[in-house]
């Protein structure tokens, strides 16, 4: 299926998350994309000529896959690209399209895929390339233990020591998942800072393992929400993700993980993560982001706090949603975007790569 995506398909596969995370009151989002088949090397200008049209902000990841199946990892090797392509690609990205300072509207983040698609020579040269343009860092890092098992076998190091020989152990690194963790292993990311984006709805899906989300934010860790992709999550909604995230942690640690600390993992969390003091807050000096949600809907009958009613009684879309100042949400609709023509076309695309 890789291989035969169009740049189309990945301008209307971009619309549609896009879309549904701003109709859920997401105002910021971040991409890792890694697919990069003959004639989609332009994926990332794809998907910023996308957000700019949509009104939001993105952190776009360059992704990278280049330990195939020929040399002990797990992609195809038509997904696999040299490791000097990858390197020029992000160089010329991040010259075109990274913006700096408050109010960012487009940055690029350097992205190996993951520890079983890449050699461990392109994550050291990304971290000194991310060293000397100042840009952040992102992999899948410890999502399961097959994972882990294979960092053992192909580099004799479980994920975080591989981490650290790598060159990535830094506050301008975050992670996917950080699922399996030991004890010692978060006091080390929390220590120097390193993000972990925690995807509870992917995790369930694919039964990964449930993240120690408290003790990892308890130890320094910057904790942040992701969606994950369609290909584990089939819903791109922010505040449903945060209801997920306070049910899964209270599973874990009981019921007295409050509603507000799930919303600050969806809000100032994120915003740490991605390296972003401007967002996250309803504050002076910040961005004027805002999200707005009804509460008149049958499911909030008889609430009393309004707060903990946008989880508990789970909210799913907002009426209003403002992005640096600009109302990108009316009515619960997106001005000027035909939905039902997206979907239409959307769909039409999906079965097509199904068929083959």
């Amino acid at each position: 299926m890789w291989a035969r995506l169009t740049p189309r398909d990945l301008e209307l596969a971009t619309t549609v998350a896009l879309a549904e995370l701003l109709l859920s009151g997401c105002t910021t989002a971040a991409d890792h994309h890694y697919l990069f088949p003959d004639g989609l090397e332009n994926a990332i200008d794809i998907e910023m000529d996308v957000v700019r049209r949509m009104g939001m902000r993105a952190t776009l990841a360059r992704g990278s896959m280049t330990l195939g199946t020929d040399d002990g990892g797990l992609p195809p090797q038509s997904a696999v690209q040299p490791p000097e392509v990858v390197l020029a690609d992000s160089e010329r990205l991040v010259a075109e399209y990274h913006e700096r300072g408050d109010g960012a509207v487009i940055q690029i983040a350097l992205a190996p895929c993951s520890p079983f698609s890449v050699t461990k020579e392109i994550m050291a040269e990304s971290a000194l390339m991310a060293d000397r343009l100042d840009i952040r860092l992102h992999t899948h890092l410890a999502e399961s233990l097959d994972e882990e098992e294979f960092c053992r076998e192909m580099f004799g190091l479980r994920t975080v020591d591989y981490l650290d020989s790598v060159g990535w152990l830094t506050d301008r690194t975050w992670l996917g998942h950080g699922i399996h963790f030991n004890d010692a292993e978060i006091r080390r990311l929390g220590a120097a800072g390193t993000g972990v984006a925690h995807c509870p709805t992917s995790n369930m899906r694919l039964a990964s393992g449930t993240a120690r989300v408290l003790e990892l934010e308890d130890a320094g860790v910057p904790v942040g929400l992701g969606v994950d992709g369609s290909a584990s999550n089939d819903a791109s909604n922010m505040i449903l993700e945060a209801r997920q995230a306070l049910y899964l942690q209270r599973l874990r640690y009981g019921a007295y993980v409050p509603v507000e600390r799930s919303l600050g993992w969806a809000t100032r969390g994120s915003a740490a993560v991605l390296g972003r003091p401007d967002l996250g807050q309803l504050a002076p000096g910040m961005q004027a982001d805002l999200a707005l949600f009804r509460l008149d809907d049958l499911r909030f009958s008889g609430s009393h706090d309004p707060v903990a009613a946008l989880l508990l009684c789970a909210a799913d879309r907002a009426d209003r949603v403002m992005v640096g100042g600009e109302w990108r949400v009316v009515d619960g609709q997106i001005p000027g975007l035909d939905i039902a023509g997206l979907i239409a076309e959307h769909s039409a695309a999906a079965r097509r790569l199904v068929k083959g």
